[in-house]
């Protein structure tokens, strides 16, 4: 009888596909694709609204302690390259410098997104 080829393949193949599980989504509190997206998506809203209103936004300052419908996430305008001026705490968003919120939008003062963590 000749030995399979098939069982080696798919014990590697439960071997990737548990790897990603376990390494993928990057942790317990890591967000998904798509929070993310509506995460930027309200962020940016956030900007244009600070924006308009007349915000100087060339500090870096925090923009939102929470995104509306996204508690757990802050948005925050940094500059790309960083700046001194970034790593400020007043310019920083309290709630996720104290824990309050997991994650974070960072937009460049004009509106881009840099990071979203």
């Amino acid at each position: 009888m000749r030995p399979s080829r098939a069982l080696p393949s798919f014990i590697a193949g439960v071997l990737i596909a548990t790897t990603l599980g376990l390494t993928g989504c990057g942790g317990g509190d890591s967000a998904s694709d798509s929070e993310k997206d509506r995460a930027v998506a309200a962020a940016e809203k956030v900007f244009q609204q600070a924006q308009a209103s007349g915000v100087d936004l060339s500090r870096g300052p925090c923009v939102s302690e929470s995104l509306p419908g996204l508690s757990g996430w802050v948005a925050d305008i940094a500059h790309d390259p960083r700046e001194d001026v970034d790593d400020e705490p007043e310019n920083q968003c309290q709630r996720y410098r104290d824990g309050e919120a997991d994650h974070f939008v960072e937009l460049t003062p004009e509106g881009e997104a840099i990071r979203v963590e």
